[in-house]
């Protein structure tokens, strides 16, 4: 009696030692080497409705190593799983059980120095308990060799099964707690950057040109179906994405946002899909692509019209099935996200000069959104400057706001903006830091010329100038008056609207050199 109650004392200690899991793993295996042939110890827990194992952790002598990852079962292994799952404790042996080889070579890549190769052979005595319904628990004892657990090492683990039981519970909801905080900490920070555009999506149209927008929004927030959001750049297909994810049900979820146009080609696959460690060189770790970390969520697929076909026909297969494989691995991982695309892009005319699949575009264009250019909807321009001035006043800590003259709002209301929404917040906060918050001029921003509307009909214009020379001459003047800064807040990629691997091959393409200002 008195040997069981040490036993009991002792794994409950060691259990109770740390809130994390791995290393209440580490002190357990010292003290369970004493009464059990050990190598190794791990917990995991099985879903039967998803179908899904997910292995939280392990411990050696040696340390305590935290995992934390799900795969999927299906077929055999399911069915080599079922025939336990009403079994309090058991024995699986790697000679027999297609479902631990499995699992074994898997999790091979998540460990540096991994206890096991492929071949070897190994035994795993199970304690096997409930968390509900649909949920199983697993606390493993792993020893090289096969048939080495006997009748005495059964009865050993019934004695520790209720601190083993208590324990575990315990280490699992510290550990989805602190998953839990870590996830709420990524969305806090997104909410706050993404706070402002937001707002100013909302003041720019709700009840004027954007005001179809935000009825088409309301219309398709609360499903599942996939958007696709078409428009100028700097019209605000980011912030409808947001607003559209923001309304639905998978609100309390991530949004990932990706620009596909700004992903090399060769990183496309491992950006997307993720990769298992070695897959490659410099792939030490394993990598959760952008699909998995939206799982549950929104996946936003911005300048979709830029991905090469080769990614597409990726998408397409991950778009149809919502399963993927990690480059190097060989186990799909299935994934539950909303679909959101944006191009500014004639996706339909790339359609029929075969640069983009019409199977893919089909499956994006399922509920498509056009956001009009603020040229479209002057009517909106005094409220977002309004806005605008708030926010970048405060950004500046400037105390007292400027106001907008009726001479200056006709100046901005009489200019077509091709830059959109984005191009007008960069005007007004140019304005603000020259005037230093006491007025707003527009004098000397780039703003085309404004005439005076007259019942004449303007004089033909015979001296036309090449579209490409006017391109080429614009983005000159904007490299000048940024003194050749194209990346970042005040460069001439923001300025002018577009992604910087954008202008620097349009910069190419027109031979154009940088030569800054001394």
């Amino acid at each position: 009696m008195e040997y069981e109650n040490q036993l009991i004392r002792e794994v409950t200690q060691s259990l109770y030692s740390s809130l994390e899991i791995e290393k209440s793993l580490h002190q357990s295996v010292i003290v369970l080497k004493k009464h059990f042939p050990i190598n190794l110890i791990h917990v995991f827990v099985i879903d039967t409705e998803s179908k899904t194992l997910r292995y939280l952790a392990e411990a050696t002598e040696k340390k305590g190593i935290l995992i934390d990852e799900k795969i999927n079962l299906y077929g055999s292994y399911l069915k080599e799983l079922e025939n336990f799952s009403n079994t309090e404790i058991f024995v699986l042996e790697s000679t027999k059980s297609p479902l631990l080889r499995m699992t074994n070579k898997h999790f091979l890549n998540l460990v540096k120095k991994p206890l096991f190769n492929e071949d070897s052979k190994f035994s795993v005595m199970i304690l096997n308990f409930r968390l509900g319904s649909s949920t199983i628990c697993g606390f493993g004892i792993v020893s090289k060799g096969i048939e080495v657990f006997k009748k005495e090492h059964f009865e050993k683990m019934k004695l520790i099964k209720k601190p083993v039981t208590g324990s575990v519970i315990n280490l699992l909801n510290y550990r989805d707690l602190v998953c839990k905080n870590k996830e709420l900490s990524t969305e806090k920070k997104e909410l706050e950057k993404q706070l402002r555009p937001n707002s100013s999506f909302d003041v720019s149209g709700k009840d004027s040109g954007l005001s179809e927008v935000l009825k088409m929004i309301s219309r398709v927030s609360h499903m599942n179906s996939p958007v696709l959001l078409t428009g100028e750049t700097g019209t605000g297909k980011e912030l409808a994405a947001h607003e559209i994810h923001r309304n639905s049900k998978r609100k309390n979820k991530k949004m990932i946002s990706i620009n596909c146009g700004a992903i090399p080609e060769t990183l496309i696959d491992s950006e997307l899909f993720g990769h298992e460690k070695g897959a490659f060189t410099g792939a030490e770790k394993l990598k959760r692509g952008y699909f998995e970390q939206a799982d549950g969520g929104t996946i936003f697929l911005d300048e979709v019209g830029e991905l090469p076909l080769s990614a597409q026909v990726k998408l397409l297969r991950v778009l149809q099935t919502m399963e993927f494989i990690r480059i190097g691995g060989n186990i799909p991982v299935s994934v539950d996200v909303r679909i959101i695309a944006a191009t500014n892009r004639d996706l339909l005319y790339m359609v029929e000069k075969k640069t983009f699949r019409e199977d893919l575009w089909f499956r994006l264009n399922v509920f498509p959104i056009n956001i009009p250019p603020l040229k479209n909807r002057k009517q909106d321009i005094k409220g977002l400057v309004d806005y605008f001035i708030k926010i970048k006043a405060r950004e500046m800590n400037m105390k007292n706001l400027p106001r907008l003259s009726e001479n200056d709002l006709k100046k901005l209301e009489n200019y077509d903006w091709p830059g959109n929404v984005r191009e007008l917040q960069n005007v007004i906060e140019r304005a603000l830091i020259l005037g230093k918050g006491n007025y707003l001029g527009f004098e000397n921003f780039g703003l085309l010329p404004v005439e005076e509307k007259t019942d004449k009909k303007p004089e033909k214009k015979i001296d036309l100038i090449n579209l490409d020379d006017l391109i080429k001459n614009h983005i000159e003047k904007t490299l000048e008056y940024t003194n050749c800064k194209i990346n970042g807040k005040g460069g001439a990629a923001e300025i002018l609207g577009i992604n910087p691997s954008t202008l620097r091959s349009k910069m190419k393409k027109y031979n154009i050199s940088i030569r800054k200002n001394t």
